[in-house]
């Protein structure tokens, strides 16, 4: 079955208010993985997580942060229970080494499935300025705003079909369109755009930077994700 980034965005929102089990990529929660996991990562599950975990968690689909991507490779579905891979299995490091296309978050495209990345640390990218993340044990996985968390890159996954949303998630901007700035947007060498402009209509002058960013009437380069044409 062909993974496509669509498939992991959907299979990512399926996955909000899930726990966060350091270590997992997708199973559903029992006792004889937590035991396992618990004498695995010691320094990870301190005896008040795996009892939290035990009382709470048992029977929900969990994962770590680079577990929610393996999860969506792994599973049928997203209700079904996700059958190891080893030529998969890397860690968030390991997932934007064997990223082939990837750049500075600053010049995120506007492709819903993309992944960013923070040193140790990967989530899912779903558009409007938006990811979706196994964020940690006392958070599990959430939705939570690009421009609010210190992502650092992003990058497309090597087992991920990014073809189809491509080229369905190319603006179709020019010059004289009306577009709104978005909460969080970001210039595209990744500074912050004021608060006075969020919420604003703008003109679009033209495209730049191989329609990665445009340029408004307030004459600055904007990052593509942050805004959504009216």
């Amino acid at each position: 079955m062909v993974k496509t980034a669509k498939g992991l965005v959907d299979y990512c929102k399926a996955q909000l208010g899930k726990p966060y089990w350091y270590g997992s990529f997708g199973q559903f929660a029992n006792t004889s993985d937590l035991d396992w996991y618990a004498k695995t990562y010691p320094v990870y599950w301190s005896d008040s997580r795996v009892a939290q975990a035990r009382e709470k968690h048992i029977g929900q689909k969990v994962h770590d942060c680079v577990g929610l991507i393996k999860g969506y490779l792994w599973s049928a579905d997203a209700n079904s229970p996700a059958k190891y891979r080893e030529d998969q299995d890397v860690s968030a490091n390991g997932m934007r080494t064997k990223c082939t296309e990837k750049g500075d978050i600053s010049t995120i495209p506007e492709i819903p499935g993309t992944l960013v990345f923070m040193s140790g640390h990967v989530g899912v990218y779903i558009g409007n300025g938006e990811v979706i993340e196994a964020r940690g044990f006392q958070y599990g996985v959430v939705k939570t705003q690009l421009a609010d968390r210190p992502w650092k890159w992003w990058g497309k996954c090597p087992w991920i079909d990014y073809s189809v949303s491509s080229a369905a998630n190319q603006p179709q901007l020019k010059a004289g369109d009306r577009v709104t700035i978005l909460p969080g947007a970001r210039y595209i060498n990744g500074k912050s755009v004021p608060e006075r402009f969020i919420g604003k209509a703008m003109n679009v002058m033209s495209l730049k930077d191989g329609a990665n960013a445009l340029i408004l009437q307030l004459f600055s380069r904007i990052a593509l994700q942050f805004l959504k044409k009216i």
